[in-house]
């Protein structure tokens, strides 16, 4: 048996279980995306609709990246698609903020792809690229809430959630060139290992399922989707608890 506590959440399985049900929980909400996807539009209140068309990419790129670790898990890759479950945790909590927070959120998001298309600019022209024909470099306007953007962990800490920047930074040992990174493939004996000894997926599954789950809740807040709403119910019974979105201080 295994305890785990989540945003507070005491959460008990063991490890098969806990990884059956979180995958379980992440492809009923994926399949519901999909419907809602296929209908080609929505309807929802008028003062939610600038925020859902500026998040809706996000909502896909989360639903799209667990349906690719679900094919991953299947064919045995369930380590090797870490990169997908680490983007899962961080688009999450960020369209989270989004719609928590509203316009300046989405202002405070502009900003900063506004400072990332600066950067690249100035690194073309350092590399000797020739600039597209009518490119200018952005100014990089400022703003007050972009730090929440840029940097994950103080959005975390935002929400009194240093036990969901845990697991990111865990994450993000196996995604970059790292000493741990390369012992997953050798076994405790020094010998070489084809598979890996350690797999992420298994790992934190269920911290990605209650992610996908407190994306739907927050989708829903502004759809009032009844396919999405019969999902959410259905996912949280698979993973086996009740989830709640986490509270912006």
């Amino acid at each position: 048996m295994m305890v785990e506590y989540f945003f507070g959440v005491k959460m008990r399985w063991t490890l098969c279980d806990m990884s059956e049900g979180a995958a379980g929980a992440i492809e009923v909400l994926v399949g519901a995306f999909d419907d809602i996807a296929d209908a080609g539009q929505v309807t929802l209140p008028r003062e939610h609709e600038q925020t859902f068309t500026a998040i809706f990419g996000w909502w896909a790129w989360i639903n799209r990246s667990c349906k690719l670790v679900l094919l991953a898990r299947a064919a045995g890759l369930g380590h090797e698609c870490t990169p997908n479950l680490r983007s899962v945790v961080e688009h999450s909590l960020i369209l989270q903020w989004v719609v928590d927070v509203g316009v300046d959120a989405l202002a405070a998001v502009d900003s900063f792809d506004e400072e990332r298309r600066r950067k690249l600019f100035d690194e073309l022209l350092a590399a000797g690229w020739a600039t597209p024909e009518g490119a200018t470099r952005p100014d990089g306007t400022a703003h007050p809430l972009r730090g929440y953007v840029a940097n994950f962990a103080q959005l975390c800490i935002a929400y009194s959630a240093r036990d969901l920047y845990v697991p990111y930074r865990l994450m993000s040992t196996h995604i970059h060139p790292t000493t741990k990174g390369a012992e997953a493939y050798m076994r405790a004996d020094g010998g070489l290992a084809g598979q890996p000894v350690i797999d992420m997926f298994e790992s934190f599954s269920a911290v990605v399922a209650v992610c996908v789950i407190q994306v739907a809740l927050a989708i829903n807040s502004l759809l009032g989707n009844e396919t999405l709403t019969a999902a959410i119910a259905e996912a949280q019974g698979r993973l086996g608890v009740a989830i709640d979105r986490p509270t912006l201080k």
